[in-house]
């Protein structure tokens, strides 16, 4: 009778202990998460550097090699995101100024009288339409934009906001990465025993195979774009190139230097050229980022490549950017349960 009261009593113990744990975390969870994105961009972008801040930590004091690092970190990642954003502002906001002041469909009638087709589909638009591109008829309806202008503003600033929090993080990681990495293996190896170090070890190559995915998508999509610009003829092809492969490591960011290319040389009377670099730019340059990544990852860990697939495009669209990391880590650890799972247990003489 004792031993069934005390049961029950260490059950009720336990159910008390669960249910305070479960608050507590989801209290944790409720207060940290506006800022996971930022803990965790930064604890990719220390594992990344972490190699070349090794002279560093030898040579320098604790604290000045911290600062030394989130220094070179913002020198390297931060500062350029700032640069090809400030710019891609002001090249919009140009582009928006001339065509407020030029009657567009007199250009493009102009500059593609010699070609049929075009002069045709300009024919089908409706008159109601033609009379949105008279002289100054822009105008007006960029003032409606005041609104979209404000967002884009917002998201602006808090986009700033999460790279200050990146650094300020990213300084702590520096300084004090090995206690925590060290905290981290006992905790889990606490948890999970031996398989815990195999499965950390599974995060680390996945994120690195993930890096240099990243960098060799970067420098083919440089290459093919900058190919892509020599034959259409564009003036500075090696320029374009090496902003296309800055522009790579943006969602979505290639499609904004050939696609502003094509356009210049449709709008310039260059048909041929301008069809065929954007069909260039739509087929190889930005597709090419979707073989070579997985290809990387896969052939870097041994995990399938249609599962690498998989993952990096199933963890962009349910973490965004994030998920370029998240997706295929997560794959790879539970196809590490997975291999664990599937192997023999141990023969009681062995």
């Amino acid at each position: 009778m004792r031993l069934a009261d005390l049961t029950v009593r260490d059950l009720r113990l336990a159910l008390g202990q669960l249910l305070a744990a479960l608050v507590f975390f989801a209290l944790v969870w409720k207060i940290l998460a506006p800022f996971l994105p930022a803990i965790v961009w930064a604890a990719i972008l220390v594992y990344a550097t972490w190699p070349l801040a090794k002279p560093m930590r030898r040579h320098w004091p604790p604290l000045l090699a911290a600062c030394g690092a989130t220094f070179m970190l913002a020198l390297i990642f931060i500062l350029p995101v700032l640069f090809l954003s400030m710019t891609l502002g002001t090249e919009l906001h140009h582009v928006l100024t001339e065509l407020s002041q030029q009657d567009a469909h007199i250009l493009i009638s102009t500059q593609w009288t010699h070609s049929g087709w075009i002069k045709n589909l300009l024919e089908q638009i409706p008159s109601s339409w033609k009379a949105q591109f008279r002289p100054g008829a822009l105008s007006p309806d960029l003032s409606a934009w005041a609104g979209h202008i404000g967002m884009l503003a917002g998201g602006i600033g808090r986009f700033a906001a999460l790279l200050v929090l990146v650094l300020i993080t990213a300084f702590f990681f520096y300084r004090y990465g090995l206690e925590l990495l060290d905290q981290l293996r006992r905790m889990v190896h606490q948890v999970l025993g031996q398989r815990g170090d195999n499965y950390l070890q599974t995060v680390a190559n996945t994120i690195r195979a993930v890096i240099y995915g990243i960098l060799a998508t970067a420098l083919a999509q440089g290459a093919l774009a900058g190919l892509g610009y020599w034959a259409a003829g564009l003036p500075a092809p090696v320029l374009l190139a090496v902003i296309t492969l800055l522009f790579s490591f943006l969602p979505f960011g290639t499609p904004l230097v050939w696609g502003a290319a094509s356009i210049w040389l449709l709008v310039h009377g260059q048909i041929a050229a301008g069809v065929g670099l954007a069909l260039w730019g739509a087929l190889v340059v930005s597709w090419i980022d979707n073989l070579i990544r997985p290809l990387v990852i896969s052939s870097a860990v041994h995990i399938p490549f249609l599962l690498v697939l998989f993952g990096v495009l199933g963890g962009i669209l349910t973490f965004g950017l994030l998920g370029l990391f998240l997706g295929p880590v997560i794959l790879a650890v539970l196809l590490a349960i997975w291999r664990e799972w599937l192997q023999p247990p141990p023969s009681a003489e062995t």
